[in-house]
């Protein structure tokens, strides 16, 4: 799993440093040199029967014959592409972290690494798998012995050529590993203007990128505010609808209450018919309430111990007795009584 990720990563990688070359050959030449600050590109592989020089386009290599080698002197940058049998390779092994900074690791780690010195070679690092399950790094370790190459170097830099970089020739003409074997301080610089470029771009980038971390917030701010203010119109819906569920609650009580007061009305007609027939023609009331279930009665009777008894003989009411004493008013002739009895389930119907 690890070597088929390793394998999609460098596709990856060749894949972006062929557009990325591509991209460069649109360029103008003036303004590509002025950017990169190594005027033309060069690659100069040794080795063979005789040494190639290269114009390189993008990915594309050019060659170019021997006569025109003269004119790219003082200004041409120039990548030595040294031949791969010149070329120590070492397989190696490395903590997964130490891939953040794998070329310093590796210069400290030379004497032990490798049977040779930080000082007696030029070295690079190819990755070549990653584990992640054990936290490992496969890691190729190319190295060239320093003095072979220094006076290399010496030769073409008499000739009026800017090394720029020390790569490793393959089998395909033209086409070097794409690895730098030169340490940094023996690169050459990118102009002042390149310089200020790439921080104007890297600027540009973080801004960028500000601002596209900042476009999803604000739609999510955008979208709350959309939400509070339908939360909103909701809100006023539902005081709206309890408003009227209030309001129809209270046409409820008011229609119940006229429903009681009218069977209340209804049941004491009722009573009235009731009572009215009950009492005989010559007693007649002068006070009637109903308390509940009792009525209560106040009159006068020629009789009033018979009313008793026949307002216990009725179907309507039961419990039927004296308030207070009878007594006889003298004026009138007759009894003053005033009873009270207890409604009876068939009273109200």
């Amino acid at each position: 799993m690890s070597k088929a990720l390793a394998s999609f990563f460098g596709a990856v990688a060749a894949f972006f440093r062929w557009w990325l070359g591509e991209l460069a050959a649109l360029v103008p030449a003036a303004l590509r040199a002025r950017l990169s600050g190594d005027g033309e590109r060069l690659l100069l592989e040794v080795g063979g029967a005789a040494p190639q020089l290269f114009r390189l386009r993008g990915r594309k290599a050019v060659p170019m014959d021997d006569g025109k080698r003269a004119s790219h002197k003082g200004k041409a940058a120039l990548t030595l592409a040294l031949p791969r049998s010149e070329i120590v390779i070492r397989p190696t092994e490395l903590p997964l972290a130490a891939e953040e900074n794998l070329r310093e690791v590796v210069g400290f780690e030379m004497d032990r690494l490798t049977p040779f010195s930080r000082e007696e070679v030029y070295y690079a690092c190819r990755t070549t798998g990653r584990d992640a399950k054990t936290g490992r790094l496969k890691v190729d370790i190319l190295l060239a012995p320093r003095e072979k190459v220094d006076a290399l170097l010496a030769g073409l830099r008499d000739d009026g050529l800017r090394i720029a970089a020390l790569d490793v020739a393959t089998e395909v003409p033209g086409r070097p590993l794409g690895v730098n074997l030169l340490p940094t301080a023996a690169r050459p610089r990118s102009s002042r203007f390149a310089r200020g470029l790439a921080g104007a771009l890297s600027v540009a980038v973080v801004v960028l990128l500000f601002v596209a971390l900042q476009i999803p917030l604000q739609r999510k701010a955008d979208y709350a505010a959309a939400l509070d203010a339908q939360v909103a119109v909701e809100r006023a819906r539902v005081g709206e609808l309890r408003r009227l569920e209030e309001e129809i609650a209270g046409l409820q009580t008011e229609d119940s209450s006229l429903q009681d007061l009218k069977r209340r009305s209804a049941l004491t007609l009722a009573l009235l018919d009731q009572v009215t027939r009950l009492l005989p023609d010559d007693a007649w009331l002068n006070q009637l309430s109903l308390n509940g279930e009792r009525l209560d009665l106040s009159g006068f009777s020629p009789n009033s111990s018979k009313l008793v008894t026949t307002f216990e003989q009725a179907s309507q009411f039961t419990e039927t007795v004296f308030r207070a004493p009878v007594t006889q008013d003298t004026r009138l002739g007759l009894e003053r009584f005033s009873l009270s009895t207890r409604l009876t389930p068939e009273a109200g119907r």
